[in-house]
Order: C-alpha cells, then structure tokens, then sequence
C-alpha cells in the first residue's frame, strides 16, 4: 500500500539527538534557540518563539490575544479539530464561516458576514499549505479591529504574494508534527511581526513568566513576580535538535512535494469525475496535501485502496462535531463534505510510486 504520509527524518538525526542527550541538557537550552533563529533566518520570520505543538501555539496565539469567555472567534470547519478545540479551551465560542470550493480555505466574504460585537479574532487554516486570501482577510480584520491568526500547521515553506508565510502576520502558527514537511517528532512555533505579542507568547508558553527577566542570585533564578496565567508549552533542546536536522534538508523536502504535485497536476487535470483544486495566482503552495474533488467518493476510496493505494478524507467537517453544536447551514461546506478526498503526497515517494498513483488514478473513470 502506498502511504498517504510518510515521516522525513534525514539520516543523521539519530546521531544529532544522541550528542544532546549525551551533553546532560536535553530541555529548552541553545539548540532550541538555534531552531527559533535559523527559523527566523529562513523564512523571515521579525520574531518567533518555538512551543511544543501547534495546538499549544494556537492556544497561546489566542491567549495573548485576551480571547476569553463570551468572546467569538470566526473560523472554518474544514480543518484538524485542534484548530477550533483551542477557542473552546479559552472559554469562547467557535463561529464557522464556510470556505472555497477551489482552495478548501475559508471564504473571506463569509467570514464578514460572521462578524458580530463578540467577535475578537479570525482563524484561517491555509489548507493542505495553499495560503488562504490573506489580502481579503486582514482587510476585513483591520476593519473591525480584529487579528488574523493563522494557522499554518500545513504551510511551511509557502509563499503569498512572493514572500513566505509567517514573514508578515501578528500571529502565524507551524506545527513539526511527525509528519509534517519536516518534524521536531512533535512541536510548534508562532511566529509574530509585533515586539509586544513576542514578549506575550514568550511568557505565556513558561508558566507565565519571563525568562529574561527573572533574578539571578545565590538562592537561585527567581521571577520577580507571575501577574498572568501562563502554560507548559516550551520546546526541549531534543525536539529542536530533530527541527534542526529537518531544517537543514527543508528545501529538498518541500521541492520533492511540489514535483510530484506538478506530476499530479499536469496528468489529473483532464481525468473526468475528478476536479483538482484552483489555487489564486499569488499563492505557492507547500503541498503538504493533495486534496482532490471527485465524484463517487466512496467507491473511489474502495477502488484505490484495493489497488494499492491509501487514501483518505483526513479532516471532517468540525461544525458537524457535538462540542461545537452541530452542523450548521454552510452549503459549500455541504458539498466538499461529500466529494472531498486526499491522494498521496510526501518527500518519501519513489518516481514509480508516484506513476502508481497517477495511473490508478486515470484508470478510475472506467469503473
């Protein structure tokens, strides 16, 4: 069977981590540091901070955000749940707005039709790493004196408008999840164009307290005081070690996606009862999935699995959960919920794998 993920973990990364075992500090120390800046370096990022995972950056982004009880966040349905489990974490209410055929992203014109005097923040998820219309949305945002977070757990290494994503943004969440573009095993960063929210999600992630400012004496290195709830998010120096490791073989990694997307593109896109998406001019995507329309999509995923190759829907509708109170009257949700489906895709296929897929692929019309 041919895995829908795969995890890339680059051949040395076992030795990596046994130097900082063997070094007697394996918690947030220089290698974390290290991750946050190459980060940083890479990508552009004016400020970053690293957490354990990209729930716990979520969860902070909104924290230093003040969202709270009796607060709204507008946000999508069409995403992992722990986008929207953090606004419930937060004592707020998720307000699903729907998202685009064409992208699966969020639709900014649904989002302001949401927007009420509850509203304190809107997340978009750039799904399967194609950048959401950030334009639209931040325009929206500043309208109404809102934030945009993003949630770019699947677009690392994407780009709007020339420039990557978390290069602007007040605040932009990654997640190094196992198998993501490249893994820390698991953890996260946020990364913030605002000195203010830095210094916020800095102390939020420890505890509540800053590092920097605590004082060093004989009796130890204490804070001079704690005045918010804080969390435990912080990332160990053996994560960021694994991140580092990734980080150094990035670009081959994202390259290898985005050729056997173009291999998908160029042979799927005359295939009948399949619709590839159509994603705005200005955004490069990281493709980190390949989501596909197709029609019949249950026989579709029996007939591809029989012929050796996984496949799945991956993310349900989440306004269909009961937490967040049922489905809600959001039509082009409706109909992605029914003809959505993900082919393979990571830095793992072979060339032979991948004509598997696309051959499997083209042969479905005819049954």
């Amino acid at each position: 069977m041919i895995p829908l993920f795969s995890p890339f973990i680059p051949s040395e990364a076992g030795e990596a981590v046994k130097q900082v075992i063997d070094s007697g500090w394996i918690n947030t120390g220089q290698k974390e540091q290290l991750f946050r800046q190459q980060l940083q370096q890479k990508f552009g990022f004016p400020h970053c901070v690293a957490t354990n995972n990209c729930t716990a950056s979520l969860r902070t982004s909104l924290a230093a955000l003040g969202v709270t009880r009796g607060d709204e966040v507008i946000t999508t349905p069409w995403t992992m749940i722990a986008t929207n489990t953090v606004i419930l974490e937060q004592g707020a209410t998720p307000v699903f707005a729907d998202i685009e055929y064409d992208t699966l992203n969020v639709d900014p014109d649904s989002v302001a039709q949401k927007i009420t005097d509850k509203t304190k923040a809107i997340i978009c998820v750039h799904y399967a790493g194609a950048p959401s219309r950030l334009d639209e949305l931040r325009k929206i945002a500043k309208e109404h004196n809102l934030v945009v977070v993003e949630d770019a757990a699947q677009a690392l290494g994407a780009k709007h408008s020339g420039k990557y994503i978390g290069s602007s943004g007040k605040l932009v969440n990654f997640s190094f999840q196992a198998i993501k573009t490249i893994t820390s095993g698991d953890g996260g960063a946020i990364a913030t164009n605002s000195e203010e929210l830095y210094e916020k999600l800095h102390t939020l992630i420890w505890f509540g307290i800053n590092k920097k400012l605590r004082t060093k004496t004989a009796l130890g290195s204490l804070p001079h005081d704690v005045k918010v709830l804080g969390f435990k998010y912080n990332m160990n120096d053996i994560s960021a070690t694994l991140g580092l490791v990734g980080l150094n073989h990035f670009d081959e990694a994202l390259q290898k996606r985005r050729d056997v997307a173009r291999h998908y593109r160029e042979e799927l896109q005359t295939v009948n009862d399949v619709t590839l998406m159509n994603y705005p001019k200005n955004a490069e995507s990281a493709y980190w999935m390949f989501p596909i329309h197709v029609k019949r999509r249950l026989r579709f995923a029996e007939y591809m699995r029989r012929n050796g190759v996984e496949v799945s829907v991956h993310y349900p509708r989440n306004d269909g959960y009961t937490i967040f109170g049922g489905k809600q009257d959001l039509p082009v949700t409706e109909r992605v919920d029914s003809d959505v489906i993900h082919i393979p895709i990571h830095s793992n296929l072979s060339e032979i794998q991948v004509a598997q897929v696309i051959d499997t692929v083209r042969r479905w019309h005819g049954y």
